[in-house]
């Protein structure tokens, strides 16, 4: 017969096991309810979870289909399916989320994934995103964060986004929050937040400032321009003035043309003169021309009527050129044609050159035949490099010719070097001169070879000196080192030894 225990252990025994049933059936439970339902979000797992699915019903972790996303080789995909997975896990595990992304490696990934798992967090709490941002930001893109969550703030509450200000470092990412702010704030009550812009300082007014007063120019172009140049230093001052007088050029163009001359002079009102040139020569060119002429001669006036040329060639090439061709000739004339020449021979190169044949003025046509030559070169550089060859032997003639040689030394540097080979003696020295240090700053050595092949010796040696002091230039140790171990006659090694300094 059993001994009978005593009562209080036979009441612990039957406690204990119905504590074990409990925690089994518990423990059961949990397991059943963990498993993964069909669609269900896929989440990050702790590290310390011990319950497994069975393997039939069981989700692929995260952490792989995110390595895999990464190992897409087609960029588009790779940053698409990533964000996509990344914004899944977010959504289930924020925080999980947030460990995984400060585990990447610095690069384009990380940038995108921390640009989304702050965003997330800055929605559920914003002074946490921003101490966070603080710690992990640190590239130009990463910074469009304080961007887009100011932005955010600022339509919610202006006040809230101010206060949170003090929370973003100080620099480009202070300047985006600002920017943001002003961006949303100025629609709303222009006066406020042009106080407020105002009375910030550094970079970060300049940012506000300049974002205020251009959503101004949308309504008050005038008033934009006279508060700019009280408020703003440059460049800041050039954008915000261009911006409000494009705006101004919509509505009244000749009281944009009446205001560059009451500009200070220097790089504000030429800038300024080059944006009314160019929008009153696209409505009125004889209006644009004789508001030119009331600009100071010289360079501005130049530059002004370049400007203007490039909007009357679009609408009227003919009336353009005719008025280029009978300029006084001097050197406005030689600046028109030059620029005239350009925009005529992108279009189509031998209407251009009929039309320079035209010029009475040789200094003239010859600044349009350079011109010409250069703007050719870049449809056509074999063609154009031909033509400038049947120049008559002048400085004219280099000047064409090495301009159509530079654009086909980048388009195809072997053909570019060949065609050098066969000019005659006299245009090739320049050519040679002209091309080897183009050449020799991606192939120095074969360059020189090159250029020990040419059959004249002028250029056979100018080539070798300016494509051995551009290597020179470039790595002096090599270049030394080939220069001594060459087969070169010693009286060259010693000239371009002695020619390229020590």
């Amino acid at each position: 017969m059993e001994p009978i225990l005593p009562n209080w252990r036979r009441i612990a025994t039957v406690l204990w096991l119905a504590l074990a049933i409990v925690v089994l059936a518990i423990i059961v439970f949990r397991e059943s309810d963990s498993r993964p339902k069909p669609g269900a979000t896929v989440v990050f797992r702790a590290a310390k979870t011990t319950a497994v699915a069975p393997p039939a019903a069981a989700q692929p972790d995260p952490a792989i289909a995110l390595a895999a996303a990464l190992n897409l080789g087609d960029p588009t995909h790779r940053a698409r399916e990533f964000g996509r997975l990344l914004q899944l896990c977010a959504e289930s595990d924020l925080e999980a989320a947030l460990d995984y992304v400060r585990h990447l490696p610095r690069g384009a990934s990380y940038s995108q994934g921390l640009l989304l798992v702050l965003d997330a967090l800055s929605r559920r709490d914003e002074e946490r995103a921003l101490q966070l941002a603080r710690e992990l930001v640190a590239t130009r893109e990463e910074r469009a964060f304080y961007s887009a969550v100011f932005d955010r703030i600022a339509r919610r509450d202006i006040p809230a986004a101010l206060t949170r200000l003090a929370l973003v470092p100080e620099g480009e990412s202070r300047e985006k929050a600002v920017r943001a702010i002003a961006d949303v704030w100025t629609p709303r009550d222009a006066a406020a937040a042009f106080a407020w812009a105002s009375q910030l300082t550094g970079p970060e007014r300049d940012a506000a400032l300049e974002s205020t007063l251009i959503i101004l120019a949308d309504t008050d172009p005038l008033k934009t321009i006279d508060y700019a140049q009280k408020s703003l230093l440059s460049p800041t001052l050039e954008r915000t003035v261009s911006h409000a007088l494009q705006r101004l050029m919509l509505t009244d163009p000749q009281g944009a043309a009446g205001l560059v001359k009451l500009l200070p002079p220097g790089d504000l009102q030429t800038f300024a003169a080059l944006d009314v040139a160019r929008a009153l020569a696209l409505h009125d060119p004889p209006a644009a021309l004789t508001w030119i002429k009331t600009l100071p001669a010289g360079q501005i006036q130049r530059l002004a009527l370049n400007n203007a040329l490039t909007s009357w060639v679009v609408n009227d090439a003919p009336a353009a050129s005719q008025y280029v061709a009978h300029m006084t000739p001097g050197p406005d004339q030689d600046s028109a044609s030059s620029y005239l020449a350009a925009l005529l021979a992108a279009l189509n190169p031998p209407n251009a050159l009929a039309w320079a044949q035209t010029l009475a003025s040789g200094s003239a046509r010859d600044a349009a035949f350079i011109s010409i030559a250069s703007a050719w070169a870049q449809k056509d550089a074999p063609a154009a490099t031909r033509w400038a060859g049947t120049l008559p032997e002048s400085p004219l003639q280099q000047a064409a010719l090495t301009g159509a040689l530079s654009y086909w030394v980048l388009q195809d540097a072997a053909a570019a070097r060949e065609h050098v080979r066969t000019l005659p003696p006299a245009t090739q020295v320049g050519a040679a001169e002209f091309v080897a240090p183009l050449l020799a700053q991606s192939a120095p050595v074969a360059t020189l070879e090159w250029a020990q092949t040419l059959a004249d010796a002028a250029a056979r040696n100018a080539a070798l000196t300016s494509a051995y002091a551009r290597w020179l230039a470039n790595a002096p140790a090599a270049a030394r080192a080939w220069l001594a171990a060459s087969s070169l006659p010693a009286e060259t090694k010693a000239r371009l030894a002695n020619s390229s300094g020590p």
